[in-house]
C-alpha cells in the first residue's frame, strides 16, 4: 500500500480504483432491481437522504486525496522548499528560518502539519456517525408505521387482516432497508476516512525522515 501511495497521485488512484469498483456494485444492484425495490419500498425517503449524502462525501474523499497527493509529490519531489502552495512546502520553509530552540520549533511544524491535514476531512467521521444514526432513525420509523397501522384494527376479518399485514411488513421494510443502507454506507465511509487517516501518518513519517536529512546536510 505505500509503495502505491508513494507514487505521484497514488493516494488518488486507490479512491478512483474504488469508485470504479462502488460504480460497478452500484450498476449491479440496480440491474438485479435490489436498489430500485429498496427505494421504492422505502416511503420514510431516509434511505435517500443517506445515499445523498454518502455521494456528497465521497466527493469529498476524492478532494482530500487529491490534496493528500499533491502534498506527497511535494514531498517526493526531491526539494519540497522549491514548490508553492502546499502545507509541506511551507513546512520545509518554515524549518528553514532560524530558531533558537530549532528540535522545539521542528515538532510543533510537525503538530500543525498534522492539524492542516487532517482537518481537511476530520468532520468526515461526523458524517459517517451521522449515517448510522439515520438508518437507527429510519428502523424506528418504520416500526412506528408498523404498530401505528394496528390501531385501525376493529374487528377480526379476513381483509382486514390482509390489510393489516401489508401495512406491518410496509413498515418493517421501511426498518430493514434504512438500517441496511445507513451502516453499509456509513462503515464504507468511515473505511475511506481511515484510510485517509493512515495516509497522513505515512506522509508525517517522511516528513519525519526528510526533515532528519535536511538537517544533517
Amino acid at each position: 500500500m505505500k509503495s502505491i501511495i508513494d507514487k505521484p497521485f497514488g493516494l488518488l488512484a486507490i479512491f478512483v480504483a474504488l469508485l470504479g469498483l462502488e460504480l460497478f456494485v452500484f450498476y449491479l444492484l440496480v440491474v438485479s432491481g435490489l436498489l430500485p425495490t429498496l427505494l421504492a419500498e422505502d416511503y420514510s425517503f431516509i434511505s435517500r437522504v443517506i445515499l445523498v449524502i454518502y455521494l456528497g462525501a465521497s466527493l469529498h474523499v476524492m478532494l482530500v486525496s487529491y490534496y493528500l497527493s499533491i502534498e506527497s509529490n511535494d514531498l517526493n519531489a526531491g526539494s519540497p522548499r522549491r514548490s508553492t502552495g502546499s502545507s509541506v512546502a511551507r513546512y520545509f520553509s518554515l524549518l528553514g528560518e532560524p530558531s533558537g530552540e530549532s528540535d522545539e520549533s521542528g515538532e510543533l511544524l510537525i503538530d500543525v502539519l498534522d492539524g492542516r491535514c487532517r482537518g481537511k476531512f476530520r468532520f468526515g467521521y461526523v458524517v459517517a456517525d451521522l449515517m448510522l444514526k439515520l438508518g437507527l432513525l429510519g428502523t424506528v420509523i418504520g416500526f412506528i408505521f408498523m404498530l401505528g397501522s394496528l390501531v385501525d384494527l376493529n374487528s377480526i376479518d379476513i381483509t382486514v387482516m390482509q390489510k393489516l399485514l401489508a401495512q406491518m411488513s410496509g413498515g418493517m421494510k421501511v426498518a430493514l432497508f434504512t438500517t441496511l443502507t445507513g451502516m453499509s454506507c456509513g462503515v464504507l465511509l468511515n473505511m475511506k476516512y481511515q484510510l485517509l487517516d493512515w495516509s497522513v501518518d505515512n506522509l508525517l513519517d517522511d516528513v519525519r525522515e526528510r526533515t532528519f536529512q535536511y538537517k544533517n546536510r
